[in-house]
């Protein structure tokens, strides 16, 4: 099932939305070496960048399989061996991957339905203990070219409500990640 308000533009223009260095950098991902999982992926925007930086497989999941395409041809132009491309409904179907398999999940502009506790449900039950869930999401206090109705943008309050009892804790790392966007990271708990 898509998420409401999920239509995407031309992968240019897209691209233009975002600082894609900055967020990559954000993830600090020089000493991940588990696997990350990329829920909705796109047109691999940041799949390729986030690959380059992990010596770890990135499972990148999407429900359009032309998005996927894209998304292929671009992992194979940069010559990546370690992207595993998965057409899913996350929502329907969760990752298939096993529980506590994965240091990081993706969750990029996908939080704006009322949906999101399934996929920080799925997030939190593949993550290993000390793993991050990393999200980003359109800004609702500038105007943005893109991105769903304000009304649909989630907040960070939303976002934590929405992980409560899912052993996801906010450790304080949220930024604006201009020029459009900001992020938040939830690290699962040790049990």
């Amino acid at each position: 099932m898509k998420v409401e308000d999920s239509g995407m533009p031309d992968e240019a223009y897209w691209n233009s939305l975002f600082d894609i260095e900055g967020i990559v950098d954000w993830l600090d991902l020089e000493n991940r070496k588990a696997a990350i999982a990329e829920i909705g992926c796109g047109y691999g925007s940041f799949t390729v960048p986030v690959a380059k930086k992990t010596s770890g497989n990135v499972f990148a999941f999407d429900i359009d399989a032309s998005m996927l395409k894209v998304a292929q041809e671009h992992v194979r132009n940069a010559g990546l061996a370690n992207v595993r491309f998965c057409l899913r409904d996350v929502l329907e179907q969760g990752t298939g991957l096993e529980a506590e398999s994965a240091e990081m999940v993706l969750l990029f502009n996908i939080l704006h339905s009322a949906e999101r506790g399934v996929f920080l449900a799925e997030a939190s039950r593949v993550l290993k203990p000390g793993g991050v869930v990393a999200i980003i999401h359109w800004r609702k206090d500038i105007p943005t070219p893109r991105g769903p109705a304000v009304a649909l943008r989630p907040d960070q309050e939303q976002i934590i409500s929405a992980a409560e009892g899912l052993k996801l804790k906010f450790a304080g790392n949220s930024r604006n990640l201009g020029p459009y966007h900001w992020g938040m990271q939830l690290v699962k708990t040790r049990p």
